[in-house]
């Protein structure tokens, strides 16, 4: 279901363990967006609004809008996530972009 949510999201220029902790200890999340024969690209967005997505009543069904800071604005939905076991967090996420 296509709904009129905009997440805002920014680049993540490296990767790594340490820089994946990095980006936690500032609040966000790392994240991938992959799909629709473009490259994919590493992110970091607001935990709070992705499990506020995945918790409405469509879920991972929700077709959502992911604004990348520099300009990309794009329809997107959650693939994967992971989730720490004890704390019960989102730590990482994979978003999907859909071709509409």
């Amino acid at each position: 279901m296509i709904r009129d949510i905009n997440v805002p999201a920014e680049v993540r220029a490296s990767r790594g363990k340490n820089e994946a902790h990095r980006t936690r200890s500032a609040g966000k999340i790392p994240a991938v967006v992959y799909g629709a024969f473009k490259d994919p690209v590493s992110i970091a967005v607001n935990p709070r609004e992705i499990t506020k997505i995945i918790r409405s009543a469509t879920g991972y069904n929700t077709i959502f809008n992911l604004e990348i800071a520099g300009g990309e604005t794009t329809p997107v939905m959650v693939v994967d996530q992971q989730v720490d076991p004890i704390r019960g967090t989102l730590l990482h996420a994979d978003f999907k972009r859909i071709d509409l």
